[in-house]
């Protein structure tokens, strides 16, 4: 049997708001070992254009269910993007929401200048090296017990020529 086709959930990509925070710091709790605070996530939401927070939101049901199911902070720093973080809702992952996500971000950075773009992960988060290999990040360097609660190493990955023809996520 062929496998079945992925189906991306309908969800709406737009910038996050300050009211968005509450619903980040859970996100974040829900992902992370060492999760930013309401604080840190407020940081990252003002953060001015082209930088900030994109989120993906799906529809509120009846139940209450549905509003902000992913994001990614980055951050413009002269020619090159620092992708913060990538989250998606445990319950809502392997659909193609972090890669659309970054996607977007890489673009939209790519059009304001960037011409690379660098991001930290756990050396043991073999999912999210998958994904940003899959999308042209290499590995540059490793930055050992990087992370705390658990200790781990960091993988640095960056991935050049953002915004030029050609590269994968450069707008025609």
């Amino acid at each position: 049997h062929p496998p079945a086709p992925r189906v991306t959930p309908r969800v709406f990509l737009r910038r996050a708001r300050a009211s968005d925070v509450p619903a980040l710091a859970a996100l974040e709790a829900s992902c992370f070992t060492h999760p930013w605070t309401e604080a840190q996530v407020a940081e990252e939401v003002a953060v001015a254009p082209p930088g900030g927070v994109l989120v993906l939101e799906g529809p509120r049901r009846s139940d209450g269910a549905g509003g902000v199911c992913a994001y990614c902070a980055f951050r413009l720093v002269l020619d090159e993007v620092h992708v913060m973080n990538l989250a998606v809702a445990p319950g809502q992952r392997r659909q193609g929401l972090a890669r659309r996500l970054l996607g977007v971000a890489l673009r939209r950075a790519g059009r304001a200048g960037a011409r690379r773009a660098l991001l930290e992960l756990r050396v043991g988060n073999s999912e999210a090296l998958a994904l940003y290999e899959s999308l042209g990040f290499r590995r540059l360097s490793l930055r050992r017990e990087y992370y705390r609660a658990p200790v781990e190493d960091a993988l640095v990955l960056v991935r050049e020529g953002l915004g030029e023809p050609g590269e994968p996520g450069a707008e025609p």
